[in-house]
């Protein structure tokens, strides 16, 4: 049955994703209590945000390209996939050299201080180096969610995470800040060397001419599709450098630090709950895609009705149980009660744009599947420029210009994606239901917002056995309200699928 299968793997997946990113929030967590929010946290997202545009303009679209093209293709070729790969990590590594070699133009750039350049330089050589495993993870990984191999990836994660965090503990104390992009390293290189085994690639391809040459035309081919997905990418990476730059030169120290782990924060439940759904739901859109065009329709607006309405709810969760959350896993150590305070306010303007976030994930991978990349990107730029374009203008008037215009930004995508695919595919998404949830959506996170800000003294004040007796009757009641919902919602479908799991063919 297509349902229940689909709903195992999206169980291995969600494990694999609540591990890897509770990993990364435990590196996030690591540093914050050594750390705080500090100059020292800010210099390291410096350092990392001109490499990840590199990654991003190489190998941001490499997988999705590839899971497409090698789905559509029905067949995993071997001697492509080794030539594709290595050529991505050649390409990088040139841009890598390049950087460090312009790199006292960054400095300049981002006007780092002078006491802080070595480590600024040193923090720059490993995030560079993380790039070449980090290509092979990301053009990889996907193709073990096309192969189905999910307890492969789970497993390999699990053993890759677990000797990151590891790695951070035991040297944090030592190397200070250096251990952390140390242990991403660590990370991503033990993660790359599963992935390689995994898919039992061959090597010994790339020595062949006769090789390059039967497979020049796919090259060519792919990798002009992925150009084409990772300049999305890469403009969206541009919109952080905007963020980060203005960040770093125009406020004062810290600010910069709050806003990223207000941003962690805010999209730890798209990353470690939906994800999964999301990776597992794009292929199966794909699969009906080649089966017919009516399955396809079909499928694509019960998703987006589904997720729009759980991700409904994590936003509103999210926003009523913010001071909470952030008292709960960040105050400690170097992060007191000032940065509790700093962080909050970017938390709660970010978590309204979970929801247009997460319907700009699904529907950006709808786009992939109708190969409608220059119009995303157009979009995806458009969106940049918006962003960049109120940061700049309000930067000094408030630091609360950013955490804005990133909002602003998630909505403008999902609309305007949402508006091109219903101009461009008849029968698909429903208009009123679309405008309806998203109104909602805005009126109850203006009022939960006033709420907190006007009660977060009086629930600061309080220690975390407090705070947790206090909202646990808002909790129950929440939950309760949310089991009655999608029961009533989702109950014929949850009877029909159990009374025929033993059927073939059962959407």
């Amino acid at each position: 049955m297509a349902i229940i299968k689909q709903l195992k793997n999206s169980g291995l997946l969600l494990f694999g994703q609540l591990f890897i990113k509770g990993s990364s929030f435990i590196k996030q967590l690591i540093l914050a209590f050594y750390l705080g929010v500090s100059a020292q946290v800010d210099l390291l997202l410096i350092a990392q945000i001109i490499p990840s545009i590199l990654l991003s303009l190489f190998a941001g679209g490499a997988g999705e390209i590839l899971v497409t093209t090698q789905k559509k293709n029905k067949r995993y070729d071997d001697k492509f996939l080794v030539l594709f790969i290595s050529l991505i990590v050649l390409i990088t590594c040139a841009f890598g050299i390049i950087y460090l070699a312009l790199h006292p133009l960054v400095i300049q750039l981002f006007s780092v201080p002078k006491d802080q350049t070595v480590l600024f330089w040193q923090l720059s050589i490993i995030v560079i180096i993380n790039q070449i495993p980090s290509v092979f993870v990301s053009g990889l990984q996907p193709l073990l969610y096309a192969k189905e191999k999910y307890k492969y990836y789970v497993a390999s994660s699990l053993f890759s995470e677990i000797i990151g965090v590891c790695f951070i503990l035991i040297l944090f104390k030592t190397l200070g800040l250096i251990a952390f992009p140390l242990g991403i390293l660590t990370t991503q290189c033990t993660k790359a060397i599963f992935y390689l085994f995994g898919h039992k690639l061959k090597f010994k391809y790339l020595l062949y001419k006769a090789i390059w040459i039967e497979q020049k035309n796919e090259l060519l081919a792919v990798l002009n599709k992925t150009f084409s997905l990772s300049l999305q990418t890469l403009v969206n990476h541009l919109s952080v450098l905007g963020e980060r730059l203005l960040s770093f030169r125009f406020l004062s120290p810290g600010v910069l630090s709050s806003i990223n782990y207000s941003k962690t924060l805010s999209q730890l439940p798209k990353m470690a709950m939906l994800s999964s759904v999301l990776t597992t739901t794009y292929i199966e859109q794909v699969d009906r895609k080649t089966k017919g065009e009516n399955e396809y329709l079909s499928y694509t607006n019960r998703i987006e009705k589904v997720l729009s309405e759980v991700a409904f709810v994590f936003q509103v969760f999210s926003m009523a149980f913010a001071p909470f959350i952030l008292v709960l896993f960040f105050k400690r150590g170097a992060f007191g009660a000032h940065a509790v305070e700093q962080t909050f306010l970017f938390y709660q303007i970010l978590t309204i744009g979970f929801l247009p976030g997460l319907m700009t994930s699904f529907l950006s991978r709808t786009m992939y599947i109708e190969s409608q990349y220059k119009t995303l990107f157009k979009i995806i730029l458009i969106k940049s420029i918006i962003e960049i374009g109120i940061m700049y203008s309000f930067i000094e008037l408030s630091q609360y210009s950013i955490p804005i215009a990133i909002v602003i930004g998630k909505f403008f995508t999902s609309i305007a994606i949402f508006i091109y695919l219903k101009n461009h595919k008849a029968g698909i998404f429903n208009v009123p239901k679309f405008i309806k949830t998203y109104l909602f959506l805005v009126l109850s996170s203006g009022i939960i917002l006033a709420i907190n800000h006007y009660s977060l003294d009086f629930i600061l004040s309080k220690d975390l056995l407090a705070m947790a007796i206090m909202y646990l009757p808002i909790f129950l009641v929440f939950a309760f309200i949310t089991i009655v919902y999608f029961k009533r919602q989702y109950k014929n479908d949850f009877v029909y699928i159990f009374k025929n799991r033993k059927k073939k063919h059962v959407d």
